[in-house]
């Protein structure tokens, strides 16, 4: 039996108790909420470095690129002096006189992008298939996820060097020694094939960063549901192509979009093996800036080139980019 004096007793204590809460909760919450206020309000103190450095590091530059793109600058003629010209240098690539004589810029920007879509075409790919295959659990799997990501860390003008004289080569190379000892006559791909010689090795050095970015997106996968794709029945392909492929696109679409970033920018690679030619038939709009600088010595035609690469990169990113936002809108 409950004796009613220390009934109402801790009753007194429980509302005493139950006041303070409130008074403590509330107390602590007004002085979150001015903390938060403050927060907000110096919180762009601690992120002005950090932006201060990247625009000192990236934006400057490019401001600087714009400028130069405006002026006529020659280097091989330093008794004109440099002069305001208006949007002449851009005009001097994009103007078409006649249609029987295409200007060679539009060559360019077409082997730009043909080397650029194809290498990241056979990427996704083949990386996505290669990511399948190293998505497994079997003896020896992590020496060879170690070896697939080998070329990537591989410089890009050390592997154009071998590949040109180790492998291309037609009287040194292994290509040559194989086509002679099956009685062919090895011909001279670096020469009469510059194109998808400069895809196979953008291809060879870029896929290891496709089959990262893809195998830690197959590796996020739970388990559970791999293992109801197992109980309910379903096959290989469509386990690979209908459940795993949609849940890793993402990664996909970041793996694409990173790439063509570094694809595009790509210079040592043909320097080393093709130099761009024949001609100029394996030029690309950086190695055509780089040889509108250090050939030509033109530095307003150089930086007008330069901000048209750096347009159509960002016009392609923000494609890729918002394609990512709508999946994920969709979804959500």
């Amino acid at each position: 039996m409950i004796c009613p004096d220390s009934f109402r007793a801790d009753l007194r204590s429980m509302d005493a108790k139950t006041s303070y809460e409130k008074n403590y909760t509330s107390t602590i919450g007004s002085v979150d909420g001015k903390t938060m206020k403050t927060l907000r309000k110096t919180d762009y103190r601690f992120l002005l470095p950090a932006v201060i450095v990247v625009a000192v590091m990236t934006q400057v530059p490019f401001l600087l690129t714009i400028i130069f793109s405006t002026l006529r600058w020659n280097l091989s003629r330093p008794d004109l002096s440099r002069s305001f010209d208006n949007v002449q240098n851009f005009w001097y690539f994009l103007k078409i006189d006649s249609l029987s004589e295409i200007p060679e810029f539009y060559s360019i920007l077409w082997q730009t992008v043909l080397i650029t879509g194809v290498t990241l075409i056979l990427c996704s790919v083949v990386g996505f298939l290669l990511a399948l295959l190293l998505d497994h659990d079997i003896p020896g799997v992590n020496i060879a996820r170690t070896l697939m990501l080998g070329p990537f860390f591989v410089m890009s003008t050390a592997s154009g060097v071998i590949w040109k004289t180790t492998i291309f080569n037609t009287t040194f190379g292994w290509y040559g020694v194989i086509m002679k000892a099956i009685g062919l006559t090895p011909t001279d791909l670096v020469s009469y094939h510059p194109l998808s010689v400069i895809i196979v090795l953008f291809t060879w050095q870029w896929m290891p960063f496709f089959i990262l970015v893809l195998l830690a997106g197959l590796q996020g996968i739970p388990q559970d549901l791999v293992d109801s794709m197992k109980i309910d029945g379903v096959n290989w392909f469509q386990g690979v192509f209908t459940i795993k492929l949609p849940l890793i696109m993402n990664h996909m679409r970041v793996a694409v979009m990173l790439g063509l970033v570094f694809i595009i920018k790509e210079f040592g690679l043909i320097l080393v093996t093709t130099a761009g030619g024949p001609g100029t038939r394996s030029y690309t709009l950086p190695y055509a800036v780089y040889m509108q600088v250090f050939s030509a010595n033109n530095v307003g035609r150089a930086s007008a080139l330069a901000v048209m690469t750096v347009i159509l990169t960002l016009l392609l990113v923000n494609l890729l980019y918002r394609s990512i936002v709508k999946r994920n809108e969709k979804y959500n």
